[in-house]
């Protein structure tokens, strides 16, 4: 009996194991092996406390939005959606939501630009998006550091250095085959509309 319960353990820690390493491996799966996240119908919505707004972006434009006295929404097609210094605050600082959105060598949910094998109506259809981001260069950087040599501590340490979070829900949009980031055959989001939630953590 004793030595069954010791086999049991050692299965129960090495499937725990396995599993830590499989997410961590996201980071750098291939673009053409993630699979798209189903759709989920779901109209925008706004937490107590959360910033709120709604905006339009088209293509070869950018919309910005401030959101404190550090932090810009910005928003660009084609591109995708950032949180980003302000144009008040430090201009050399290094600071964006791709960090804490993996896969990192993949789509992911920041991007809005008919890349890899997406089309422009697979973009347009996909929301709402949720995103972490870094709120400071310092957890950036960190986070950043991470995500090159470690892996794993990089999936253990993403909300505690991504504190930012935020929803995006396209509700407005049109697309075209007339020419494309990659190619006609992906096509190109002309214009979206658009309602994004941020939740930004409490000042200490």
């Amino acid at each position: 009996m004793k030595l069954f319960r010791c086999y049991a353990r050692l299965m129960w820690k090495t499937m725990i194991l396995s599993f830590v390493l499989l997410a961590a491996s996201a980071v750098a799966q291939s673009p053409r092996k993630m699979p798209r996240r189903k759709l989920v119908a779901q109209s925008p919505q706004c937490a107590q406390g959360a910033i709120c707004f709604s905006g339009e972006a088209r293509e070869g434009q950018e919309y910005r939005r401030t959101l404190n006295s550090d932090l810009d929404f910005v928003m660009r097609l084609p591109g995708g959606f950032d949180i980003v210094p302000n144009r008040g605050g430090q201009q050399d600082c290094k600071l964006s939501a791709w960090v804490a959105n993996p896969p990192l060598m993949a789509h992911h949910d920041t991007e809005i630009d008919a890349a890899y094998d997406w089309t422009a109506e697979q973009e347009v259809q996909t929301s709402p998006r949720e995103f972490r981001f870094p709120t400071n260069c310092a957890e950036y950087d960190r986070l950043f550091q991470l995500s090159q040599a470690d892996p794993q501590r990089y999936a253990a340490n993403l909300t505690v250095l991504a504190k930012g979070e935020g929803r995006l829900w396209i509700t407005d949009s049109k697309v075209t085959h007339s020419h494309g980031t990659v190619s006609r055959e992906n096509g190109a989001v002309e214009w979206i509309r658009f309602t994004v939630e941020i939740k930004l953590p409490a000042a200490k």
